[in-house]
């Protein structure tokens, strides 16, 4: 099909890369199905990107022939369309219907120039209806001739606004929306609001201290800042004069200079977001990047001042660390504005982080719904974080923070978020590339560091980690997680030295708690059941003191599983009951079915799980990993091994990262007589040894291997692995029932050995 649009052939939004002479659409560089007619629909879509395109031009183009069905062919072809783009009718990302008109493509676009045989470059397809040629030609004579005042490397400081108005309400909140309108270009980097606040007690002043301009020289020469941003707003009459002022950090003079008036404090944010666009062309950043990138400020924030005002004194909060005392305040914002997007984001995080997990999905559900009201990163932060947390669909999460470092490549949140998500899925090898990633781009946070030092963990780079990890130490000095990941990292290399210097630096702290669950799964891991379960008691009792029933319940389903997984049946259902009292959240219904499921209560197993499966239908790992392994011991424990392995073939693209499936798995094989291949499975466990490393399925994998070599006739290799479980587990409590088994099957191949004569 021939088209009328740009003569380049090749267009790309988001993921997407549209070949319009090969008749191709690639995502992520992976062709994917589309039919014909709703390609021509896409193709013709694209000749005009953000006009709409009506029905009847897409009738007289597409669908000629008076005798075809068009409405119905239409609708067909744009839902296909839709379905191959994962784009929505009811919150379109690419494709919006204009009722009664036609629809529009409504992402920004690039298209492929040629430059030379061998070498290519993408540049913006404008926007149709922008601006006229003449405007869009001064325009460019102005960003493009004239000199950039910054460039992509330098940072600049905000200044605290000077406000003399006598109106509190702008208070703070001018600063929030400049920080807002300047964190969507991928060109201008703003100093952080953390890094000021830990360089202002380097000056002797408190972290506190009104940053102005004096203030903002002096933190300048100290961080080697290129530019200094300042800005007031003053009232005349029912008018106010909002003034924005970029300097050079060294000799004061001018960089970029806007002010501009508003008719009314309605007005105040509508006039203040044209102004900090033009400001952005000033700095240097081209005039495609800020049409692409320029979301109103009230439909990235919030038309109401003092809404943004709560918001903003919530984010203060949430820069210190005050996780639950910043709730309220983004609580009132969404009082305020209801359809506040930012403020439900905002929200779901401190949720999220002060364990509330179902409050946070809630919020977290509320922004993705109302993502057309932030700015793109904002976007793809919510989508990221909704993908992850709410449906568990991982692989759109992976989409979205993959589509943030395309539009964003220097920002360092998306590669960490995607470290993450790879390392889920069992990527390893992406997991510690995207983290690696985030660290070059910023050393300045702890997030990076701990991202890179797990994938390495994972991968069984044991002393790349350690020293990731006291880079950070030395850069960023004490933070609680990297004691917990460096205890771990002592116990793989059996540094009890370490282990004990570690705990020591958590004692008093806010992570104590999680020093005494590492002590606990360190006991269990050697067999001393009694001392684990004293210890996890007491993370449990503390978790309630703090009315945390999440975290209590979470803890006592796991202890639980470890007691069915011990052997102490009974104890495990009282356990599992005990837990579910507490609180019905994933974790405790996933660990009570785990332990139910092991201590031969398969029907209240099955009652959990399917109660799993309605809370997350959509989860990717929970449907293709976690559930059937779960449903593969039930079927284990009936008698039919064969299904179980069947049911965990669905698993196997994602266990790289994981233990369980592997080693019930191994169980099944055992239970089918397969030894070569139960050892197969166990032997996996054991090479990885950095895959949550203070499991007790890897000393179980150490019997199950020796189990497996019995069952395979190898007695030279069962001998040792019994061995060395025995060893491992020497100081063990002696009533534990697989204990006593791995006793006894030693025991009688210790006898059969002796009853075969010697050649």
């Amino acid at each position: 099909m021939e088209t009328e649009g740009p003569s380049e052939q090749i267009i790309r939004f988001g993921v997407y890369e549209v070949d319009l002479r090969a008749g191709e659409v690639l995502k992520n560089g992976s062709r994917i199905k589309l039919q014909e007619k709703p390609f021509q629909v896409l193709a013709l879509l694209l000749e005009r990107p953000g006009e709409v395109i009506t029905r009847e031009q897409l009738r007289q183009r597409l669908w000629p022939d008076v005798n075809v069905d068009f409405e119905h062919s239409l609708s067909t072809a744009i839902k296909k369309l839709r379905d191959a783009l994962d784009d929505s009718a009811d919150t379109p990302r690419f494709i919006e219907t204009r009722p009664g008109r036609g629809y529009r493509f409504i992402y920004p676009v690039e298209t492929k120039e040629e430059v030379s045989p061998a070498q290519t470059r993408f540049r913006p397809l404008w926007l149709a209806g922008l601006a006229t040629v003449v405007l869009l030609a001064a325009a460019a004579s102005y960003f493009f001739l004239a000199a950039p005042a910054l460039t992509e490397s330098d940072y600049i400081l905000l200044t605290d606004f000077v406000n003399t108005t006598g109106d509190p309400v702008f208070d703070g909140t001018l600063k929030q929306a400049l920080a807002v309108k300047l964190g969507e270009s991928p060109f201008l980097n703003v100093f952080p609001e953390r890094k000021v606040q830990e360089t202002l007690p380097l000056m002797n002043l408190s972290p506190d201290e009104p940053v102005t301009l004096a203030v903002a020289r002096d933190i300048c020469q100290r961080e080697d800042i290129k530019a200094i941003l300042t800005g007031a707003i003053a009232s005349l009459g029912s008018q106010y004069v909002i003034t924005l002022n970029a300097e050079d950090c060294l000799s004061g003079d001018s960089l970029a200079r806007e002010q501009v008036e508003a008719a009314g404090k309605e007005k105040v944010l509508a006039a203040f977001d044209g102004a900090t666009s033009s400001l952005r062309g000033k700095l240097g950043e081209s005039l495609s990047s800020i049409q692409k990138l320029d979301t109103p400020l009230e439909q990235a924030t919030t038309s109401s001042l003092e809404a943004l005002r709560a918001l903003t004194l919530g984010d203060v909060l949430r820069g210190k660390g005050k996780v639950r005392e910043s709730i309220p305040f983004f609580k009132r914002a969404i009082e305020l504005d209801p359809d506040f997007a930012l403020a439900y984001a905002r929200l779901g995080n401190q949720y999220s982080q002060s364990g509330q997990s179902e409050l946070a999905r809630e919020a977290r559900t509320k922004a993705f719904e109302l993502r057309g009201r932030v700015s793109e990163k904002e976007r793809f932060y919510i989508e990221g974080q909704y993908f992850s947390f709410v449906t568990g669909e991982i692989e759109k999460s992976i989409e979205a923070y993959e589509s943030w470092t395309h539009t964003y490549p220097r920002d360092w949140v998306p590669y960490n978020n995607l470290s993450g998500q790879y390392g889920a899925v069992g990527q390893l090898a992406k997991a510690l590339q995207a983290a690696q990633e985030a660290l070059r781009l910023h050393t300045d946070s702890w997030h990076p560091y701990a991202s890179a030092a797990g994938a390495l963990q994972q991968l069984n780079r044991f002393d790349e980690a350690k020293e990731v990890l006291e880079r950070g130490l030395a850069h960023l000095g004490e933070w609680e997680y990297a004691h917990t990941r460096l205890y771990t990292i002592a116990f793989l290399r059996s540094d009890r030295e370490a282990m004990q210097r570690h705990l020591a630096a958590l004692k008093g702290t806010n992570a104590e708690p999680r020093s005494w669950s590492l002590q606990s799964q360190t006991a269990a891991f050697s067999g001393k059941l009694e001392e684990a379960r004293k210890l996890n008691q007491r993370v449990v009792d503390d978790a309630q003191r703090r009315n945390l029933a999440s975290f209590a319940a979470g803890f006592a389903s796991a202890q639980a599983w470890l007691e069915a997984e011990f052997g102490n049946r009974q104890r495990a259902s009282e356990q599992a009951t005990i837990a579910l009292d507490m609180a019905r959240n994933g974790r405790t219904l996933l660990n009570a079915a785990s332990a139910l499921a092991g201590s031969g209560h398969p029907d209240r197993a099955e009652t959990l799980l399917d109660e799993l499966g309605q809370q997350f239908p959509t989860n990717t790992l929970f449907q293709a990993v976690t559930l059937p392994t779960w449903q593969a011991v039930l079927e284990t424990q009936r008698g039919n091994p064969a299904s179980a392995i069947e049911l965990l073939q669905s698993a196997a693209p994602y266990e790289r990262g994981s233990l369980a499936p592997i080693y019930y798995r191994g169980h099944a094989y055992l239970a089918l007589g397969e030894g070569a291949e139960a050892a197969a499975e166990f032997q996996k466990i054991l090479d990885r040894r950095g895959i949550n490393p203070l499991s007790i399925l890897h000393p179980l994998a150490r019997l199950g291997l020796a189990r497996a070599y019995t069952l395979a006739g190898d007695t030279t290799r069962s001998r040792k692995h019994y061995q060395v479980f025995l060893t491992l587990w020497k100081e063990a409590d002696p009533d534990i029932p697989i204990l006593q088994e791995a006793q006894a099957e030693y025991a009688r191949l210790q006898e059969s050995e002796a009853s075969v004569p010697a050649n």
